[in-house]
C-alpha cells in the first residue's frame, strides 16, 4: 500500500489497467478453456455411448440368433437321424472284441507326440504325456486312428477326411452325412459341431477332428473341461428345446485357445437320443465389436475400442491395441506389470480373451449391474474416456466398454491453449501499449471536467453542452467532448433509421425468421422440415389483358390482385414466395410449424380462386387460375446472400409445380398426401394419375370447397369480407 501511495498518477493507471485487462483476460482463457473442455468431454461421451449401446444390441441379438439356431438344429431331422445313426454305429465299435493293433497305438502315440502336444505345451503349464490325454475306449482309439492319426490331411484340415477306407457302419454313417455337417459348419459360421452320447457323454462324431473326437466328457481326458460342464448343465436340465451355453475358457483340444459352447439336448418322438454342441466361433463376435476393423468409420477415431469382459475380468474379445501394434500393446502391458508369460501367450494364440485382465473402474461397476461414463485409466494403464454397460446375455455374466484415449479425445483442447495463449501475449502488448496511451491524456486535470463528462459517460447525450472555465488545452478538450456528443446523437439517429428501414426491407424480402437470424449474423441459413404443405398456382390470361390494357393499369390491377393473395395468406400464416412469371409460390409450415398446414394451404388456395373470380366480375376480365397442392418434406434457404433471395427446393414442389401444369383452369389439384388429411373436411374428386420425374406415378384428386360442395358460413363471412374490402357491393 505505501508502494502504491507513492507513484505517479500515470504508473497507477498503467498498472490499473494492466492488471485489470490481463487478470480479465486470464479468468476469460480458463474458464472458455473449462467450457470447451465439458462440451467436448459430454460430446465424446456421448457418441462413445452410442456406439456401445449399438454394439451391445448386436451382440446381444446374434447371441439370441445363436440360442435359436442350436435349438433349431437340435429339432431337425437329419440331425436326429444322424444322431442316432453315429450313436449306433459308434457302440457297435465299442461291443467288438477284436483287439486294437499295435501298428495303431503306435501310430495314435506318434501323433500326440509329434503333433498334438508341441503346440499344446507352447500354451499351457507343465509338459503333457500320452498316458493322461490317451483315447479311453475301443471306439475311441479306432476312430481317432482311422480320422485323426491316419489322416492324410495336415492338423487344420482332417475335416477334409470323408470317410475311413475301413468298411465300418461307422465310416458308411461318416460318408453320408459328413459333407452335410462340414457344409453347415461353414456356412453358420460355427468353430467346430458335435454329437454327443447323452448316456455316456461319448463325443460320438465332430466335424474338425481335434483330440476330444470319440472321447468321454464324463470319464475321458476332457471331463474337466468348460465343454463337460456344458453337457452337465444340460443332462440337468434335458428338456427339449432348452439350450445351454458355457463362457469361455482355455480349451486343450484348440490348443489352449479360448473357446466356448452352445449345447442342447435331441429328442426324436418325446425320448432323448443325444446331445447337440456347437463350439462358438471368436471371430464373429470379434467382427462386430471391431466393426470388421474399421475403428475409424465406427466414429472411435485413431485409439477407441469397443470390448466385453467376463466376469472374471478377463477380456471376452480382441484388443484393438493387439491387432492395429502388437509391439506397442505387449510393452504397454510390461509398464503395468503383467507377467511377461501371459504376454508371451497372447503373441503365440494372437488374442488377448481370457489373457488380459481389465480390472478397470468401468469394468468393475458395469459387472455390478450400473451403466455409465467415466474418465478412467484402461487395462493398459492409459486415461481413456469410458462408456461401460452389462450386457443382456442369457448364461453369461459380460459387460461391454466403448473408451477412447483421453489424449486423442482432448486433441482439440491442444491447439485451444495453444490459441489462448498466443492471444494473451498479443493482448499483453496491447494492453501495455494503450495503458501508456491512455496514462499520458489521462494525468492531465481533467477532474474539471468529471461532473460534465460523467453524463456522456452514461449515454445522456441530450444533455446540455460542456462549459469550460478556462481558456487553455482544457478548452479544447470541452469542445472535443462537445463535438463528440452532438456527433453521437446525430449517428443514434441515423443508425435508427437505417436499421428501421434495414428491417423493413429484409421483412419485405425474406421469411420473418430468415430475416432475424441473417440480422444475428448467420452465415448459411437454411429450412429443413418434414411437415409442410405447398401450393404452385398459374395465372392465365395475362397476355390478353397486356394488350388490351395499358401498362399502368395492368400494373396496378396485378399489384392489387397479388396484394389480396397476400393479404389472405397473411392472415392463414402462409408464406408467399418469389413470383416467376405468371408463376405464385406459397407454403405452410415450413418456418413456423403447424399442425393444420395443409387446410391452411387449401383454404388459401380457395380463397384465390375467390378472389380471381371477384376481379374477373369487378375489372371485366378473364384471368384465370390453376393450382397445385403437395404436402411433405420442403427445403429453403437464402442461396445468394447478397440478392438475398429465398429459394424453396425439394420433391414436394415438384410435385406441386407438376400438379399446377396439368390442373384445369379455375382448378385445384392435389395429391393423396394432402386428399388423406383434409379428405373429411372437403369434397374431392378422383383426376387421372400424374408422372413426376425421379419420383414416379402419382395419384391426384381435384378439390371442391367443404364436405358438402357447399360453402360453410365462415367461408360466406370472408367472401363477404373480401368484395368489401376490395369495394364490391355483396350480393
Amino acid at each position: 500500500m505505501f508502494g502504491l501511495a507513492r507513484l505517479r498518477i500515470k504508473s497507477k493507471v498503467m498498472l490499473v489497467l494492466l492488471v485489470v485487462s490481463l487478470g480479465s483476460a486470464a479468468v476469460m482463457g480458463l474458464l472458455t478453456w473449462q467450457r470447451a473442455r465439458n462440451i467436448l468431454t459430454q460430446r465424446i461421451f456421448a457418441q462413445l455411448t452410442s456406439v456401445r449401446a449399438s454394439k451391445a444390441a448386436e451382440i446381444e441379438s446374434y447371441f439370441q440368433f445363436m440360442y435359436s439356431q442350436v435349438e433349431t438344429l437340435a429339432e431337425d431331422r437329419m440331425i436326429v437321424s444322424a444322431m442316432r445313426e453315429f450313436d449306433q454305429a459308434f457302440d457297435q465299435l465299442n461291443v467288438e472284441t477284436e483287439p486294437i493293433n499295435d501298428t495303431w497305438q503306435q501310430a495314435l502315440r506318434i501323433y500326440y507326440s509329434d503333433e498334438f502336444f508341441p503346440r499344446l505345451s507352447e500354451n499351457i503349464d507343465g509338459t503333457p504325456i500320452f498316458d493322461i490325454y490317451r483315447p479311453g475306449g475301443r471306439a475311441a482309439q479306432v476312430l481317432q486312428y482311422q480320422y485323426i492319426a491316419n489322416n492324410p490331411h495336415p492338423v487344420g484340415s482332417k475335416d477334409n477326411l470323408l470317410r475311413s477306407e475301413d468298411d465300418t457302419p461307422y465310416n458308411t454313417v461318416h460318408g453320408r452325412y459328413h459333407r452335410i455337417f462340414r457344409n453347415l459348419v461353414s456356412s453358420f459360421g460355427y468353430y467346430d459341431l458335435f454329437l454327443i452320447d447323452h448316456q455316456t457323454d461319448e463325443i460320438v462324431y465332430s466335424v474338425y477332428k481335434e483330440t476330444d473326437f470319440a472321447t468321454s466328457l464324463d470319464t475321458g481326458p476332457y471331463a474337466r473341461s468348460n465343454f463337460a460342464e456344458v453337457i452337465d448343465k444340460v443332462q440337468k436340465n434335458p428338456e427339449p428345446g432348452a439350450v445351454q451355453i458355457v463362457d469361455f475358457a482355455p480349451y486343450r483340444p484348440s490348443y489352449g485357445a479360448p473357446a466356448a459352447f452352445f449345447a442342447s439336448p435331441i429328442y426324436a418322438g418325446g425320448q432323448q437320443v443325444g446331445i447337440l454342441a456347437v463350439q462358438l466361433p471368436v471371430d464373429r463376435i470379434n467382427d462386430v465389436l471391431t466393426g470388421n476393423q474399421n475403428w475409424e468409420n465406427e466414429g472411435l477415431g485413431q485409439t477407441g475400442e469397443v470390448y466385453l469382459v467376463g466376469a472374471d475380468l478377463l477380456m471376452r474379445s480382441i484388443s484393438r491395441f493387439l491387432i492395429e501394434d502388437e509391439t506397442g500393446y505387449k510393452q504397454a502391458l510390461r509398464d503395468v506389470g503383467t507377467p511377461e508369460t501371459i504376454i508371451e501367450t497372447i503373441g503365440r494364440l494372437e488374442t488377448s480373451i481370457l489373457l488380459q485382465s481389465v480390472e478397470t473402474e468401468g469394468a468393475e461397476a458395469a459387472q455390478q449391474g450400473k451403466t455409465g461414463t467415466q474418465i478412467i485409466d484402461d487395462y493398459r494403464g492409459v486415461p481413456v474416456l469410458s462408456s461401460y454397460a452389462p450386457l443382456n446375455i442369457k448364461g453369461v455374466d459380460w459387460v461391454i466398454l466403448s473408451e477412447m484415449d483421453l489424449a486423442e479425445a482432448y486433441a482439440p483442447l491442444t491447439n485451444l491453449q495453444g490459441y489462448i495463449l498466443i492471444t494473451a501475449v498479443i493482448l499483453v502488448f496491447l494492453v501495455t501499449l494503450i495503458a501508456v496511451v491512455a496514462a499520458n491524456s489521462l494525468v492531465r486535470p481533467i477532474t474539471l471536467l468529471v461532473e460534465d463528462s460523467h453524463k456522456i459517460i452514461s449515454g445522456e447525450l441530450d444533455q446540455p453542452e460542456l462549459k469550460s472555465t478556462t481558456q487553455d488545452e482544457l478548452s479544447l478538450l470541452v469542445d472535443a467532448f462537445n463535438e463528440i456528443n452532438r456527433s453521437l446523437r446525430e449517428q443514434q439517429s441515423l443508425l435508427a433509421i437505417k436499421d428501421r428501414d434495414h428491417t423493413t426491407l429484409l421483412l419485405n424480402i425474406l421469411p420473418a425468421t430468415a430475416a432475424e437470424r441473417l440480422q444475428n449474423g448467420e452465415a448459411l441459413i437454411t429450412d429443413h422440415t418434414q411437415q409442410t404443405t405447398v401450393l404452385v398456382s398459374s395465372l392465365e390470361g395475362l397476355t390478353e389483358l397486356s394488350a388490351k390494357r395499358s401498362v399502368l393499369e395492368v400494373t396496378r390491377i396485378l399489384s392489387e390482385l397479388f396484394g389480396a393473395f397476400d393479404e389472405v395468406a397473411m392472415g392463414l400464416d402462409v408464406l408467399t414466395l418469389e413470383r416467376i412469371g405468371d408463376l405464385y409460390f406459397a407454403v405452410c409450415g415450413l418456418t413456423t410449424p403447424r399442425m393444420d398446414h395443409t387446410k391452411r394451404v387449401v383454404d388459401f388456395g380457395l380463397e384465390m380462386l375467390d378472389i380471381s373470380r371477384r376481379f374477373n366480375n369487378k375489372y371485366n376480365l378473364d384471368l384465370k387460375l390453376s393450382i397445385g397442392i403437395d404436402a411433405g418434406e420442403s427445403i429453403a434457404a437464402v442461396i445468394d446472400t447478397k440478392r438475398l433471395n429465398y429459394h424453396l427446393w425439394g420433391e414436394t414442389l415438384a410435385i406441386a409445380h407438376q400438379l399446377n401444369r396439368v390442373a384445369e383452369s379455375n382448378t385445384i389439384r392435389v395429391t393423396e398426401e394432402v386428399h388423406d388429411s383434409v379428405g373429411d373436411l372437403y369434397t374431392f374428386k378422383p383426376a387421372q394419375d400424374i408422372e413426376v420425374a425421379e419420383v414416379g406415378r402419382l395419384t391426384s384428386w381435384v378439390l371442391y370447397r367443404g364436405g358438402t360442395g357447399h360453402p360453410s358460413l365462415d367461408d360466406t363471412v370472408r367472401e363477404i369480407e373480401a368484395i368489401v374490402s376490395l369495394g364490391e357491393e355483396p350480393i
